[in-house]
């Protein structure tokens, strides 16, 4: 009867995440923004989470990761392992990004902590990529094959098709320290664009965010699409005062309201990166390049700006005042208006050399969310594509009129 039973659920499961017009609801029910609770998997409830584990860190630090579905289209699982993690978890660089790069690390899939003995733990020693332009992802491969991993019970869990910017409920399983029942926790929440400008350090913009109940471990850990089971992001940053009471006037302070969420980005774009199950990350709609942008005093960097008023009465619109190097000898660069706009080819600048690399062109003249785009190239002819888009560095500032006691103390 056990095995009937397990046999039934599998199939639920199966077709849960196959057809989502039948789909039911992973989170049994759960309340958004209610308290994360440990998965009990004695009875092989869970199995369709097997795939997201605990990735331990040469450095004794633990982040989560997943394992991705990268079977082909005739359903075959032809290549090795591969998990999906959050960049910083890997490298830590502002502004970098890394193609095999060796790592020592392991991943404990089964991760549920009533069934210790279930536990399936592999090698990792290799990040294909990495990043922390714009994004906050890698990917890593398991020193075991995908079909050796499913052949284990190890299920894997397939990337969202497309990237939605509107509310949408979701689930987060991740692999959590600080609890007494060492394993994986179900929360549940909405998640939406966090937009262009996001007044949190070392959010970039478009970022998603959400107020799962997540806690330090839950980095890498996969935002999922509530009746399919896909992946639609993967964590970054998880807030440190979601469950503590807000300050007085945080409802006023942008800065104080972005502390009290997580963040996630999008992963849906590595779909063009798996070629018949290997990751190649330098294919035709990839190009998942190294990238190495080094912020020039990056502490002088200012989230909000405003115009001044010049002795005469004239409004002065603030600069970009954003220093930078380079590995590529030329760049290209533009200001949107939304981030998203970053990932468009047009109205880019001719390419520029990157020695002593300088933008100081003005923001504005509109109020709001301004955002740079810049791209490293190899030659000033090198055009680009929706590929080299994918290495696209962000930075976003809000410009606010000119301050009320300015003007005030230019009129006395």
């Amino acid at each position: 009867m056990k095995y009937l039973r397990y046999f039934c659920l599998t199939a639920l499961i199966g077709l849960a995440t196959t057809t989502p017009v039948q789909a039911r609801d992973l989170g049994e029910g759960a309340v958004n923004g209610s308290m994360s609770r440990a998965l009990q998997n004695s009875e092989h409830h869970y199995e369709l989470w097997s795939g997201i584990g605990r990735l331990s860190l040469q450095s004794g630090e633990s982040c989560s990761a997943v394992l991705l579905d990268t079977r082909n289209s005739q359903g075959h699982a032809t290549g090795p392992g591969y998990l999906l993690t959050s960049g910083h978890c890997v490298f830590f660089q502002f502004g970098s990004a890394r193609t095999h790069l060796p790592v020592v690390a392991n991943i404990t899939f089964s991760y549920f902590f009533d069934t210790p003995q279930r536990h399936h733990r592999y090698a990792v020693h290799t990040a294909r990529w990495s990043s922390l332009v714009g994004t906050d992802l890698a990917v890593l491969e398991v020193d075991a094959t995908l079909a050796s991993l499913i052949q284990a019970g190890v299920n894997p869990l397939k990337l969202a098709p497309h990237q939605t910017y509107e509310s949408h409920d979701v689930l987060n399983v991740s692999a959590p320290s600080g609890f007494t029942e060492h394993g994986l926790r179900l929360s549940a929440c909405a998640e939406q664009t966090a937009g262009t400008f996001i007044d949190h350090p070392g959010v970039f913009p478009l970022a998603m965010r959400n107020r799962c109940d997540l806690h330090a471990g839950s980095s890498g850990s996969p935002m999922l699409n509530r009746r399919t089971n896909e992946i639609t992001g993967i964590v970054s940053q998880v807030a440190a005062y979601r469950n503590t009471p807000a300050p007085p006037d945080c409802e006023h302070s942008p800065s104080c309201q972005a502390a009290r969420f997580n963040y996630s980005y999008s992963a849906n774009f590595l779909y063009h990166c798996f070629i018949d199950g290997v990751f190649t990350s330098n294919g035709t709609n990839c190009s998942l390049e190294p990238v190495e942008l080094t912020v020039t005093e990056p502490w002088n960097l200012k989230s909000n700006v405003h115009r001044t008023q010049s002795a005469s009465g004239q409004i002065v619109l603030p600069a970009w005042d954003f220093g930078f190097s380079l590995q590529t000898p030329f760049y290209r660069y533009k200001a949107v208006r939304n981030a998203r706009d970053c990932k468009i080819p047009d109205h880019y600048s001719a390419a520029i050399s990157a020695e002593d690399a300088f933008i100081n062109a003005a923001i504005g003249p509109q109020n709001g969310a301004h955002a740079l785009c810049i791209i490293g190239v190899d030659s000033e002819q090198q055009s680009l594509t929706r590929a080299t888009l994918n290495n696209v560095f962000t930075r976003a500032v809000y410009l606010s009129p000119v301050p009320v006691a300015s003007v005030q103390a230019r009129s006395r």
